[in-house]
């Protein structure tokens, strides 16, 4: 008797557990072989990439009290993209690069893990747009800085990225937002 009150509480607690937050998830992994010319000899590097793409789960309100509710169709969502490279034959991958895409102003931004936070980039166009460095007095928040501002960012619970900003023109503070990346309907 003990046990079957357990395993009903744990199957409980489990049940509103996982209707915390819905999401839908795919993940694609792709691995290619590449040779290279190093002028001495020709090397075979595996390049693995992994495609993750999150969305949001949203039902329609009109059937709230339903059991089986419909699926309102979301354009949000959110894509990282893991790539990790082996340079020699044992089995490990050596580098590893995440990237995650956002769109701010029509334009897509690349943002790209590295030790102490990330770096931005924009989509075809070379070079930085912008370095994130994690603050140390809390690791929510990072000191973001590009050629036009310097700011304060954070993800808010959408999973944008908002920085914070004094606009020395208008003398307040100003917010922009890189947002989650959005694909046509």
């Amino acid at each position: 008797m003990k046990n079957l009150i357990y395993i009903s509480i744990f199957l409980i607690s489990a049940n509103f557990y996982a209707q915390d937050k819905p999401r839908s998830m795919s993940e694609t992994t792709e691995v290619k072989t590449v040779k290279v010319n190093n002028g001495e000899e020709v090397v075979e590097n595996k390049i693995k990439v992994t495609t993750r793409e999150e969305k949001k789960v949203k039902l329609d309100k009109a059937d709230a009290d339903k059991v089986n509710q419909a699926r309102v169709m979301n354009s949000d969502k959110m894509v990282t993209k893991t790539i990790e490279i082996d340079n020699d034959n044992d089995p490990f991958y050596d580098s590893e690069i995440e990237l995650v895409s956002y769109i701010q102003n029509g334009k897509e931004y690349n943002f790209v893990k590295n030790a102490n936070g990330f770096t931005v980039t924009k989509k075809n166009a070379k070079g930085e747009y912008a370095n994130a460095m994690r603050s140390t007095l809390d690791g929510r928040y990072y000191i973001f800085n590009n050629k036009e501002y310097s700011g304060i960012g954070y993800f808010d619970g959408d999973g944008s990225f908002v920085v914070e900003y004094y606009d020395n023109d208008s003398n307040s503070l100003l917010t922009t937002k890189f947002m989650s990346i959005k694909t046509p309907k």
